[in-house]
Formats: C-alpha cells, sequence, structure tokens
C-alpha cells in the first residue's frame, strides 16, 4: 500500500534534496502515466532534464516528509556522486563483464554497487544518519534489486530474520567489500563475481524476465539525464562500442529505457503505411504490365516468335550470348518486414548513427583543410601605408586597375565571430543512399550501414535532400519527403 502526498509539498521536498546536492537545473513533474508521468512501472524517472514522479510511491506507516526527502537524496546522489555519468557507470558495466562474461549480471552489479555506495558510505557521511528508508526497512520488493538492497540493509538494521542462510551469507559478503577502501572498479568486479555465486546457489532469482522487469522498473538515474537532449549524450558513448553483441546489450540496458515507449510502434506504423503504400502502387503497375502483356500476345501471334525475341532483346538491353541488364522496375518492394527483422533494423538504427557521428566528429576535428576560425571576411575597404602587408589582397586591387598604393590597393574587412565557423564555398549535395542488405553482404554489412550512415549525415547536415533504398531479393525505399525516422531504418 501506498500514500499519496500534495504535488506542492513532493515539490518542495524535491528542491530541498536537488538543492543539497548541487544538481542541474530541471524541471518537476508530478503524476501518473496519463499525466506525463514515469513510462512504465518505476517510481521516479528523468529524461531531456525533465524528473518524473509518481505521486503515490511514499509506503503507508511512513514520515511522508523524511521518506521522500531520502528518497530524492539518493536518486538524486547518483547523478551528483556515483556513478555520477554514464561514461563511468558504462566503464563500471564494463569492468563487471570483464569477470562474469553475462552483460546482464555486469548491469546489475554495477546498479547494485551504486546503491549500496550512496546509501551506505556516501549519504551518511554527508549527512550525518542512515537514510530514513534504512530505518523503516519492508518485506516487499518488486524486482532482485530491490530484494538484494533489502537483504543486505538487514545486516545494518536487523528488524527481521534473513530470508535464507545461503542469501544470509552472500548478502554479508555483499555489505563487507562496499566497506572496503578500493577503487569503485575493484568492488564492482567483486559484487559480480558474488552475483555469479548467488547465481550459482540460486538460479531462478535471475531468470530473464526478472533480469527485463529490473531494467525497467530501476533506471538508474545519470547526470545526463538531467540536461537537455540527454539521449544525444548516451548516443556519444553508444558510438565508441564497436562490436554488434555488446551494441545490442548497451541498448537494451542504457538507450531503450529512455526512449519514448510510443517511439517504436510510431517507427513501426510509419514502415507499415509505407510497406502499404509500395504494395498499392505495385498493385497498379502489374495491372498496366498485364494489359501490356496482352497486347505483346496479340503481336507475337502476328509477328511470330523470332520477332518477339527480338523484341525481348531490346527490352533487356543485350545481344545473344551477352548478360542481360535488367531494369530496376523488374524490382518488388517487401509487402511486409517479419517482426524480427524489424526489431533488429530499429536498434540497429541508433548505433549505426552514433557510429557515424562519432567518425564524423573525429574527421572534423583532425581533417587539416576544415580548420574554424574566428572571423568572417564581409567586404573590401582601402588598403593603406599604415596597414599590415599581409592583409593586401593584390589579386583583388588587380582587378581595380594598375596597383596604386592607396588608390587601388584593397583589403578584405574581417568581422569577428564568437563561437567560431568553417566557411566552406560550394554546393548543397542531395543524396540517395543505396545500401545492399542481402546475404552477400552479411560480413560486412555493419561497416557498410555505417558508411551509408556517414554519406546520408554528410548531405542531411549541408541541407541537402536525401533519400534511402535497402534492397535484398526485394527492397524497402524512403523517398525525398520520407520521414527520417524511415530513412534511418
Amino acid at each position: 500500500m501506498s500514500l499519496k502526498i500534495g504535488v506542492e509539498d513532493i515539490a518542495k521536498i524535491f528542491n530541498q534534496a536537488w538543492l543539497e546536492l548541487h544538481c542541474p537545473p530541471v524541471k518537476l513533474r508530478v503524476g501518473g502515466k496519463s499525466d506525463g508521468g514515469p513510462r512504465g512501472p518505476a517510481a521516479i524517472y528523468a529524461v531531456n532534464g525533465e524528473v518524473y514522479v509518481r505521486p503515490d510511491i511514499v509506503p503507508r506507516g511512513c514520515d511522508p516528509h523524511k521518506y521522500l526527502l531520502w528518497y530524492f537524496r539518493h536518486e538524486l546522489a547518483h547523478a551528483h556522486y556515483c556513478p555520477y555519468d554514464l561514461k563511468t557507470a558504462y566503464s563500471l558495466e564494463k569492468a563487471a563483464y570483464s569477470v562474469t562474461g553475462n552483460w546482464d549480471l555486469a548491469y546489475l552489479a554495477t546498479h547494485l554497487f551504486a546503491d549500496l555506495q550512496v546509501n551506505i558510505n556516501y549519504l551518511p557521511r554527508k549527512f550525518g544518519e542512515l537514510p530514513y528508508f534504512m530505518k523503516v526497512l519492508r518485506n516487499y520488493y518488486t524486482s532482485i534489486l530491490d530484494y538484494l538492497l533489502y537483504e543486505v540493509y538487514l545486516h545494518i538494521n536487523p528488524i527481521s530474520k534473513p530470508s535464507s542462510k545461503a542469501i544470509e551469507n552472500v548478502t554479508k559478503e555483499m555489505l563487507a567489500i562496499i566497506l572496503l577502501d578500493k577503487p569503485w572498479h575493484s568492488k564492482v568486479q567483486m559484487l559480480a563475481i558474488t552475483l555469479t555465486k548467488l547465481k550459482t546457489i540460486r538460479p531462478s532469482l535471475f531468470f530473464p524476465r526478472r533480469m527485463r522487469e529490473h531494467l525497467i522498473r530501476n533506471p538508474l538515474m545519470l547526470r545526463e539525464d538531467l540536461l537537455p537532449g540527454s539521449l544525444k549524450s548516451f548516443e556519444e558513448i553508444f558510438g565508441s562500442v564497436s562490436t554488434p553483441s555488446d551494441a545490442r546489450e548497451f541498448f537494451r540496458q542504457w538507450i531503450e529505457p529512455r526512449l519514448p515507449p510510443e517511439e517504436k510502434e510510431k517507427v513501426k506504423k510509419m514502415m507499415e503505411g509505407k510497406l502499404s503504400s509500395h504494395k498499392t502502387k505495385v498493385r497498379a503497375e502489374s495491372d498496366k504490365k498485364e494489359a501490356a502483356a496482352g497486347k505483346r500476345e496479340s503481336e507475337k501471334k502476328q509477328g511470330g516468335r523470332v520477332g518477339d525475341n527480338v523484341r525481348r532483346l531490346e527490352f533487356f538491353g543485350g545481344d545473344f550470348g551477352e548478360e542481360p541488364r535488367l531494369p530496376s522496375s523488374l524490382s518488388k518492394p517487401y509487402e511486409k518486414i517479419p517482426s524480427d527483422i524489424f526489431n533488429e533494423a530499429f536498434w540497429k538504427r541508433y548505433w549505426y548513427k552514433s557510429r557515424a557521428e562519432r567518425i564524423l566528429m573525429r574527421y572534423l576535428s583532425e581533417n587539416p583543410i576544415r580548420r574554424p576560425v574566428w572571423a568572417v571576411v564581409k567586404y573590401p575597404d582601402d588598403w593603406y601605408i599604415e596597414d599590415e602587408i599581409e592583409d593586401l589582397d593584390i589579386d583583388v586591387s588587380l582587378d581595380e586597375g594598375p596597383l596604386i598604393p592607396e588608390v587601388t590597393t584593397l583589403r578584405w574587412v574581417e568581422e569577428p565571430t564568437y563561437h567560431g565557423q568553417s566557411l566552406i564555398i560550394g554546393f548543397v549535395p542531395s543524396a540517395i543512399i543505396i545500401l545492399d542488405a542481402s546475404l552477400s553482404m552479411l560480413q560486412i554489412h555493419d561497416d557498410a550501414a555505417i558508411a551509408a550512415f556517414i554519406a546520408y549525415l554528410s548531405a542531411r547536415r549541408s541541407g541537402g535532400q536525401t533519400s534511402a533504398i535497402t534492397f535484398s531479393t526485394k527492397y524497402v525505399s524512403a523517398d525525398w519527403s520520407s520521414p527520417e525516422e524511415l530513412k534511418e531504418l
């Protein structure tokens, strides 16, 4: 059971915790899912500088003010102290993965470490007392993380007996690990090893369904979540992941929980609508071809078989014995995309885009030709003897006539820019991205897709138009006017 508290009271308590932990400016939204509140069962959720809180998160029998204050302190301490940001969190997770070889266990170890580090080491030292929610422990938990935290806290506040002797020993070991004066990476690795041992003892705790629920119910708040454009910050780290298997887990653990819940369904409906329009168009073209075939049949009866063969060769553009050149009009669009293929394309879209953006940024920073400048030339003016000789533009001056100092000599007036500019003269490119997704490309498909994204992003950011075609036995296309989501799939 839970207790509701007024919105103004929640905002006041949140502001107190926010000030105490020196967090970036955020906007607080209180309400259920229908009110724009937390997505799914999460009690608190942050994205793009907005924090969503459910009003019914206070358990019955608790002091609402104390519980909420310590709850907000705990959540905001993740963004203020541990793990702080995604770069640190993912570094800790990779350290845990190096000793377990299991990304689910590595993520759980990272989140467990962050919670214990905040609640046992940081908050008591900062505020001089145990967090209030550790004093009013409830034998009620919604995920494996809550269960393990409850069992660890029983060693500090023994209000009841542990659920079993095995759990008692494992959680006692966890408490000892978190109290060690060791680097974070060493601690999280030790916790990961302990979780591996627990999985051997109690495998039912680590069913895939429970691990998925943990990701949904317990999003780990990071500093990027409290900043505008948080997803963009996550994608910067995502672009550093080089292997598809690691990228899939990164997306599932860090990106997908932060996407709008309707995002995937929205893109799927776009794709279905596009395929439906393709199907209608193909049906109309098929009717035309049938009519044309009937006409050719009548001509065949009149002209004979040899004449028909000649017309076929003319159509395919080849001679006897040569490979025919098949027109693209013979290709057929996909009428339906299987769910597994769509799901794969959905998450890989973010990975390919992140990788491409990372490569582009590296290229722009290292390219010696396109250096940012802090001034832009605006218009020519007279050059005088007292001006710098380097400012004299001889070519422009000669256009005025014979080179006579202070009469025909010209220089360019520069205007300072405060953000830096890279001046490029040329045309705005448009691009049609064509990607082969057939089995013959299986080994290099990821590299080819990233290269396609580089071309696509370069054209789009230069202001050019873009369209995309992906083909195998059939094809999927997105024309110039299609939404970006379709082009990027």
